[in-house]
C-alpha cells in the first residue's frame, strides 16, 4: 500500500492538497509534479500537510475514491485549506466545482488553485473562477465527443471497440506499426462449439411453440454454458436471439433492416457480401451513473470485420416472431394472485417461487389454481431443481393457521421467546465483548498518534520516522473501524433486543382478527410485516417470522409441523 505523504506542524494550519491525473499518458501535469508545487506552497506558508491523489479517474464526477475521503475529513474539521495545482484537477464539471466552493465557503475552508492564482476574496476573482471552471467543462466535453466521433468511425468500418466478449466468439489481438509507434487491435473470431449452440437457438425458437424459455430449459438440459461456465437464464438467450452481431449481412438482413427498423445502415446493399457479420453501435448513452437505451433512429448497423454466424433469412424470421409475441396482451400481474408473492423461496435450490395459474377440470368446467412454483425450475431446466408446485391458497391457508395458533397456547409460545432471547443473547454477548476489546484497542492508537505529534514538535524522533510509525498506526486504526464496523452492523441488523410475550401475543392477535377484513393489497403488507420468509422443501414448508427468528416449527415439540402431505402439486 503506498504512504501518504503528509507532514503536521503543531499549532499551524494544516491543508488537503488534492492531486488527479486521468490517464497513463506522457501529456498533462505529473501527479508528483502538481503534489511537488503543492507542498512548495504549504512549505512556503509553514502550513502542515496530506496529499490525496486519484490516478486514472475522469474530472467528469466527484465521485473518486481519495477526493470522497479527503472531504470527509475536511466536514470533520481536520483540514484548514484545500490546495490543488489547477483547478480542473478537482473538477471538470461547473455545477460540481460551484457547488464544492459553495460547500468549502459554508464550513470556512478557502480554495486555492497554484496555476490559477484565484484571490476569492473579491468578486472578479470568484468571477474569474467561473469562467476557468466553465472552459474545462467545455474542454472535457471536446475530448468525450471526440473519443464518441473516433468511436463511431470506427464501428462505421465494422472495427469492434471492445467490452466484454460476445457469446459465439473469442477475441484475436494483435500488434501494428501505426505512425511510427505501435498499436494493439482487437478482433472478433469464430468460436466453433459456441457458434453451432447459437444455431441451434435460433433453430428451436422458431420450432412450432418454441419460446425463449423453451430454448432456456433445452440448453440447461443438454449441460450447455454460458461463457462463465453458468446456466442460461431468459435475459441471456433473448440477447443472443436479438443481436445482430450473430447475423450475417446478406440481402435478407438488409431488407429486413431497412424496411422493418429506422436505425441507420452505414453500407449499401452491394456491400451486403453473405460472410462477414453485422453490429449496432451507438445504442445507449449515458444517465447519471448508468446508461440509458437511445432512440432507434439514432442506432447505426455496419458491417463489421467478423465473420456472421446466423444467415440473414432466419434472424428476420426470429426478430419477427420475438415482435409479434412482445404484441400480445401481457397477462395478470403474478403478484396480484397470492399475498405471499415476494416471500416464498425454494427449500431446494434457494430460488424465489413465483405464482402461476393451471385450469382443472371440475364436472363440465374448468376451474383456474393459483401455484408456486421454482423459478429456477421455470426459467431453466426441471433438471436443475426437483422441488414441487404448491397451491397458492392451502399455502396461505397454513400459514394464518400457524400464525393465529400461536396464541391459543402462551405456554409454549413463551418457550418459543425464551429460547429466541437465549440464542439471541448467546450469540450477541461474544459480539459486544469483541466490540469493547475493539474499541479499546482504537483509543490506545488514539493515545499513541498522539504521542507522535508530540513528538514531532518537540524534534524527539526523526521526521521520516514518524511518518512511517504514524502510517501504520492509521493503517491499523482503518483495519479495526473495518472490523468494529462489520460487528455494529451484524448486531443492529441480526440481533434485536429480546422479544416480549404480551407485545407478540398483541400483535398476532391484532392479525388474528383483522386480516380477513382487509383488501388484497393490505393483505399483502400485513403479512410483509410479520412473515420473513417462507421456505418450502416439496411438501414441507418452514415459516420464518420476523418475531421468532430462524425457528423451524417442526424442531419444535409443542407445535404442529408446518406442512400439509395433501398439497395440490402440479
Amino acid at each position: 500500500m503506498q504512504t501518504r505523504q503528509m507532514k503536521i506542524i503543531d499549532e499551524s494550519p494544516t491543508a488537503a492538497i488534492y492531486a488527479r491525473k486521468s490517464k497513463a499518458t506522457e501529456k498533462g501535469e505529473s501527479i508528483e509534479n502538481q503534489i511537488s508545487r503543492c507542498i512548495s506552497l504549504c512549505d512556503l506558508r509553514g502550513w502542515g500537510y496530506v496529499v490525496f491523489q486519484d490516478y486514472d479517474v475522469s474530472g467528469a464526477t466527484l465521485d473518486r475514491p481519495d477526493f470522497e475521503l479527503m472531504m470527509k475529513q475536511i466536514y470533520k474539521g481536520e483540514f484548514q485549506y484545500l490546495v490543488c495545482y489547477k483547478l480542473d484537477r478537482v473538477s471538470r464539471s461547473t455545477s460540481d466545482f460551484s457547488n464544492l466552493i459553495n460547500e468549502l465557503d459554508s464550513i470556512n475552508v478557502p480554495f486555492i488553485s497554484i496555476k490559477e492564482n484565484f484571490d476569492l476574496t473579491t468578486p472578479m476573482g470568484r468571477a474569474m473562477m467561473m469562467i476557468t471552471a466553465v472552459f474545462a467543462q467545455l474542454e472535457r466535453e471536446t475530448i468525450a465527443e471526440r473519443v464518441r466521433d473516433n468511436m463511431i468511425d470506427r464501428a462505421k468500418l465494422g472495427k469492434w471497440n471492445g467490452g466484454p466478449i460476445p457469446y459465439g466468439f473469442d477475441v484475436k489481438k494483435d500488434t501494428i506499426q501505426y505512425k511510427d509507434r505501435t498499436k494493439k487491435i482487437s478482433k472478433l473470431i469464430i468460436n466453433k462449439e459456441e457458434s453451432d449452440m447459437i444455431k441451434e437457438f435460433y433453430e428451436w425458437y422458431l420450432t412450432s411453440g418454441g419460446s425463449i424459455r423453451s430454448v432456456v430449459t433445452k440448453a440447461n438440459e443438454l449441460g450447455y454454458k454460458t461463457k462463465n461456465r453458468a446456466h442460461w437464464s431468459h435475459n441471456q438467450v433473448s440477447r443472443i436471439l436479438q443481436n445482430p452481431l450473430y447475423c450475417i449481412a446478406d440481402a435478407n438482413s438488409y431488407n429486413y433492416f431497412k424496411d422493418h427498423t429506422e436505425v441507420n445502415i452505414v453500407d449499401e446493399k452491394d456491400k451486403f457480401d453473405g460472410t462477414h457479420g453485422l453490429m449496432y453501435y451507438n445504442r445507449r448513452k449515458p444517465h447519471k451513473k448508468t446508461t440509458r437505451e437511445r432512440d432507434e433512429e439514432d442506432w447505426i448497423l455496419a458491417i463489421g470485420e467478423h465473420i456472421g454466424i446466423i444467415p440473414g433469412e432466419i434472424f428476420s424470421r426470429v426478430q419477427m416472431k420475438l415482435a409479434n409475441n412482445k404484441r400480445k396482451a401481457p397477462r395478470e400481474g403474478q403478484s396480484e394472485r397470492s399475498p405471499l408473492a415476494g416471500l416464498v423461496r425454494c427449500g431446494r435450490c434457494g430460488a424465489a417461487m413465483s405464482v402461476f395459474s393451471s385450469p382443472k377440470t371440475k364436472g363440465n368446467s374448468k376451474v383456474y389454481y393459483h401455484y408456486f412454483r421454482c423459478l429456477t425450475r421455470e426459467q431453466k431446466a426441471r433438471i436443475l431443481c426437483d422441488n414441487t408446485n404448491v397451491r397458492a391458497d392451502i399455502l396461505e391457508d397454513l400459514v394464518l393457521f400457524h400464525i393465529t395458533s400461536l396464541v391459543n397456547n402462551k405456554k409454549s409460545l413463551q418457550a418459543i421467546l425464551e429460547a429466541t432471547n437465549n440464542d439471541i443473547e448467546d450469540k450477541r454477548i461474544p459480539l459486544i465483548a469483541k466490540r469493547n476489546k475493539l474499541q479499546s484497542k482504537l483509543d490506545n492508537l488514539d493515545t499513541e498518534i498522539n504521542n507522535l505529534v508530540e513528538a514531532l514538535g518537540k524534534d524527539i524522533l526523526p521526521e521520516l520516522v514518524i511518518k512511517r510509525k504514524y502510517k501504520e498506526l492509521e493503517n491499523k486504526k482503518n483495519e479495526l473501524r473495518n472490523e468494529l464496523e462489520k460487528i455494529n452492523i451484524e448486531l443492529n441488523n441480526n440481533y434485536v433486543e429480546s422479544y416480549d410475550l404480551e407485545t407478540v401475543v398483541k400483535h398476532i392477535e391484532n392479525f388474528k382478527y383483522t386480516y380477513e377484513y382487509l383488501d388484497f393489497d393490505e393483505k399483502k403488507k400485513f403479512l410483509q410485516s410479520i412473515v420473513k420468509e417462507i421456505i418450502v422443501d416439496k411438501n414441507k414448508v418452514k415459516l420464518v417470522l420476523y418475531f421468532l427468528p430462524g425457528k423451524d416449527f417442526q424442531d419444535l415439540d409443542s407445535q404442529t409441523f408446518c406442512s400439509c402431505t395433501d398439497m395440490d402439486s402440479y
